[in-house]
């Protein structure tokens, strides 16, 4: 099989022959009508040892079966472009988010962002961090904003001294009237209260004053504790004439008296 799949690449990839499958012919036996798992990843290891020395040639052909392949081409994509994109940083990143822009399926987004962003974000934090918050700004579709959004917080899970630096970064998304992106902001937010409850804290000081609805509405919509910083500032908004203020003050009060009661 090693060997039709580097058939396939030398040969059928330069006359724009995408059909793949044909490499699947050398292993006869198929599980309720498909080829098993451990085919698919064997072949997709062969192609990524030949593409990730010559990406260039392949760009075409991984777009293509990502998009037009079906299950077994999405997992291919992924596969390879997860390693190729990590071996040549910044050179690729068109590839994975036309890849995002294209596709409409939720988890094959999660996917895309959970293979090949995440491990980007993880090695080389200082360029992707602000790549993702690119996408947010650039990509308007809701389901790309929400991984996007979800990707940085499984990041900073796992790195938390960056997590200043995002929270600082998305601060310019903050009045904004899309509701993905603003929901994505509250996830940032509900995150940062269990990796570094200082800096969230903080975050609530730093806007404790402010009387915009937006900031006010995120605010309210993120409290993940009871505590006397909390209910200042929710007392504060109570005496707002503002109704978006005010009704926001109602959704903070009903949170508190559910942490109070945990």
């Amino acid at each position: 099989m090693r060997k039709d799949t580097l058939d396939f690449l030398e040969h059928k990839i330069p006359d724009k022959d995408y059909d793949f499958e044909i490499i699947y012919n050398a292993y006869p036996e198929r599980v309720n009508g498909e080829v098993p798992q451990p085919v698919v990843t064997y072949v997709a290891k062969e192609m990524r040892k030949v593409i990730q020395n010559d990406p260039d040639t392949y760009i075409d052909f991984l777009l293509f079966i990502q998009k037009n392949k079906g299950d077994n081409g999405k997992k291919i994509f992924n596969y390879v472009m997860s390693k190729v994109a990590l071996k040549h940083p910044g050179s690729y990143d068109e590839i994975f988010r036309k890849a995002l822009k294209d596709t409409h399926d939720k988890s094959e987004i999660k996917k895309i962002c959970d293979n090949i962003i995440l491990p980007l974000l993880k090695k080389y934090p200082d360029k992707y961090i602000d790549d993702v918050i690119t996408t947010v700004r650039h990509v308007p579709k809701d389901d790309v904003i929400n991984c996007a959004f979800a990707t940085l917080c499984k990041y900073m899970k796992t790195n938390k001294a960056q997590a200043k630096t995002i929270n600082q970064k998305i601060d310019s998304f903050w009045n904004s009237e899309n509701k993905m992106i603003r929901n994505g902001i509250v996830q940032i937010l509900k995150c940062l209260y269990k990796i570094d409850k200082r800096l969230y804290r903080d975050t609530y000081r730093s806007y404790q004053s402010t009387y915009n609805p937006n900031f006010i509405e995120i605010l309210a919509d993120s409290i993940s504790e009871n505590s006397q910083l909390i209910r200042e500032i929710v007392e504060r908004w109570e005496k707002s004439g503002n109704i978006r203020i005010k009704k926001a003050a109602h959704t903070a009060e009903k949170t508190l008296k559910k942490l109070k009661r945990t």
